[in-house]
């Protein structure tokens, strides 16, 4: 499995965790330990066509994409997240990171919390979530700074991963951004760029997340570089985490 990195854009200077690894076992530990039920749960997506699609878990709440970082990749999303055709809604849950390595606890974080009304959430996510729903993104960031109950369910998760897992602040190119449907429309979450990317009309996260995520990948013209994608849904493990 691929590790995620996100030190790069992460002001200098401030906190650096462990990467998480890119598994459906270690997303899980981390929302079961901040107050998630265990009837939902991050679940590998096996492929991107059609007839893979079908094997999904439904209903599908969000996806979350694991990607190669490179200049180029950046700063055409920049571009996408800055352009004034980019509208985004006032019920998006966005927050900005700031702590180096944190990219996929705050993919879990964007996915879970654009989908509040829908999932069993309590717990310490919970009361992150109440305490932080007026907060500007960047108010947010400084928040989960703060929180150490966020921070020893990362730390939980990142030994949960079946490769030995990096030092605080290594560098290991990879970075992580959810996808989910909020307000009618698909919304690219990812805390590194200046704000969400509105991808268009949706109400179907999984079809048209992964349409997006194709051409994402097709963007790429290494064909040796890694990808995986991970769905949020109904529990396929019954693992005791």
């Amino acid at each position: 499995m691929s590790q995620s990195n996100s030190a790069a854009g992460v002001r200098s200077g401030k906190i650096q965790w462990v990467p998480l690894e890119s598994s459906p076992e270690a997303m899980n530990r981390v929302i079961y330990r901040l107050g998630v039920e265990d009837s939902v749960g991050f679940s590998d997506v096996l492929g991107l066509d059609e007839e893979l699609l079908t094997m999904v878990a439904q209903p599908v709440n969000a996806l979350v994409f694991l990607f190669p970082l490179t200049d180029k990749f950046e700063e055409d999303r920049k571009q996408e997240a800055t352009s004034s055709s980019n509208s985004v809604s006032p019920k998006v849950w966005f927050m900005q990171q700031t702590i180096g390595n944190a990219c996929g606890t705050m993919a879990i974080f964007h996915a879970m919390a654009n989908n509040q009304q829908n999932l069993p959430i309590s717990g310490e996510m919970a009361a992150f979530f109440e305490r932080t729903k007026d907060m500007t993104p960047e108010e947010r960031a400084a928040n989960l700074e703060k929180d150490n109950a966020v921070a020893e369910a990362h730390k939980e998760g990142a030994a949960e991963g079946q490769t030995a897992a990096p030092k605080p602040g290594e560098d290991v190119n990879h970075h992580y951004a959810a996808f989910a449907c909020i307000d009618g429309h698909l919304y690219e979450l990812d805390g590194r760029l200046p704000a969400p990317i509105n991808h268009g009309p949706s109400v179907d996260v999984l079809k048209d997340g992964a349409r997006v995520i194709r051409q994402r990948i097709q963007s790429f013209a290494d064909d040796s570089l890694a990808f995986s994608v991970i769905s949020l849904g109904p529990s396929c493990d019954d693992d005791d985490y």
